[in-house]
């Protein structure tokens, strides 16, 4: 690969130009008469607030901020940002992510499984903090209790730790039907990928909308998937199956995507876990030759990579404790620490190739440790935004090289699927 240093630097003034830009303005403004004025939290000043990780008080990160970075130090109320950025459209924070998409896969200079993209796909809940509106657009907890709740899907690059795609929908959305949406934004990045899914999405009719998009996949199934009892019992290492008809409800769900339904060939791959479980892949890849039985289960440990950027997202850059009680405030930050988190991605790969140099020959390979450098983030990405002194960038890097954490293979940890309450409460916010 080449060095990601030049890379990292284009992105940046890329994104600095975006955000300086009249058309940028225009596309993510709510009506034409807003940020026309000059008021004390003006558009550019809004978005960079935004993106510096909020996670106390508002008032106080609202001080914080403008004692650093405002021109004439008049302090800003939280009813002030409030009433700004209900002037701001959720999709400024989308665009400035494209950004980074659209240099990070320009060319062929990423990780790559056999010359395609390796993608996880998977969905979560998110907790939601309470108002009539939010439950009015997202809905509510589905097992008992009121509190607001969403669904999540996130289309995430496994090998590069790149989100290319989320979404957030209301509480009953289907990840199926969420996944597929990925495949647009998919489609614009690269046309070689493989889709990585769990046992969640098996169903014949989400496969074949798969192939009819020319996107690879290999997902878990089910036991209760047509033909896996007999694969299983049969002892076979790998099979190809014709599928001539699919049940009723997934013929159903076809017609509603304008697909008639044809006949399909899967192939079956067992794969046999640490433990001596057995698992069955199914997989679009039938040229066993090409791709060998023995690749699968390295291949689907890769998934694991989208589980660990689902506890970056809850446990670390804390996606929940959010800052207002809107659907546009959900939808703004939420978009907000998926730019983040890519950033931060972006950044750390600029740094590993240093890590790599410095712990040559060492026993184990290190990697940038995620949890602290999200931390040092904070103000630093706004004065690398905002200034074009390039010392800002570098010190931040040298923050991001500090206490580089060991790689393990094999180690999981588990979804903690228990969360009955909010661990975050929009009005007792920590305030140190």
């Amino acid at each position: 690969m080449k060095k990601t240093k030049k890379r990292l630097k284009i992105v940046v003034k890329r994104i600095k130009n975006k955000i300086n830009s009249i058309e940028y303005i225009k596309n993510n403004r709510v009506s034409e008469k807003d940020f026309t004025r000059n008021r004390k939290l003006p558009f550019k000043s809004l978005i960079l607030f935004m993106l510096n990780i909020i996670k106390q008080t508002l008032q106080k990160e609202l001080t914080h901020f403008i004692s650093l970075f405002g021109k004439n130090n008049k302090n800003i109320t939280k009813s002030a940002f409030c009433q700004s950025r209900m002037k701001l459209k959720h999709t400024a924070f989308i665009d400035l992510n494209d950004v980074i998409l659209e240099e990070f896969y320009t060319d062929n200079d990423f990780k790559k499984w056999n010359d395609m993209i390796v993608l996880g796909v998977d969905g979560s809940k998110l907790n939601l903090p309470y108002s009539s509106e939010i439950i009015k657009d997202f809905g509510v907890k589905s097992k008992g209790g009121i509190m607001p709740q969403a669904i999540i899907s996130s289309c995430y690059d496994l090998l590069n730790e790149i989100i290319i795609d989320t979404k957030i929908e209301k509480a009953d959305g289907n990840e199926r039907i969420m996944a597929l949406s990925h495949i647009e934004k998919v489609k614009k990045i690269d046309n070689q990928c493989l889709m990585v899914f769990d046992r969640g999405y098996s169903a014949i009719w989400f496969m074949l909308c798969l192939l009819k998009n020319d996107i690879e996949f290999a997902m878990r199934l089910k036991i209760d998937f047509p033909q896996v009892r007999p694969f299983i019992e049969s002892e076979e290492v790998s099979c190809i199956f014709d599928f001539d008809n699919c049940p009723r409800k997934s013929v159903l769900q076809l017609k509603n995507r304008g697909i008639e339904f044809i006949p399909i060939k899967i192939r079956f791959v067992r794969v046999i876990l640490d433990d001596g479980t057995i698992e069955v892949i199914a997989t679009s890849l039938l040229d066993e030759k090409k791709y060998p039985s023995g690749l699968f289960k390295e291949l689907y440990s890769y998934r694991w990579g989208i589980e660990t950027n689902f506890d970056r997202l809850k446990n670390k850059i804390e996606v929940e404790n959010f800052t207002g009680f809107s659907t546009l405030s959900i939808l703004q930050d939420y978009y907000a620490n998926m730019f983040i988190l890519n950033l931060q991605s972006l950044i750390a790969m600029d740094v590993q190739e240093e890590i790599d140099k410095e712990k040559k020959g060492a026993e184990h390979r290190y990697k940038v440790n995620k949890n602290l450098s999200l931390g040092f983030m904070k103000d630093k990405v706004v004065n690398i935004l905002m200034g074009d002194n390039p010392r800002y960038l570098e010190e931040l890097k040298d923050l991001f090289r500090i206490e580089p954490i060991p790689i393990r293979k094999g180690r999981k940890f588990p979804r903690n699927m228990n969360l009955s309450h909010r661990k975050y409460n929009i009005n007792n916010k920590k305030a140190v």
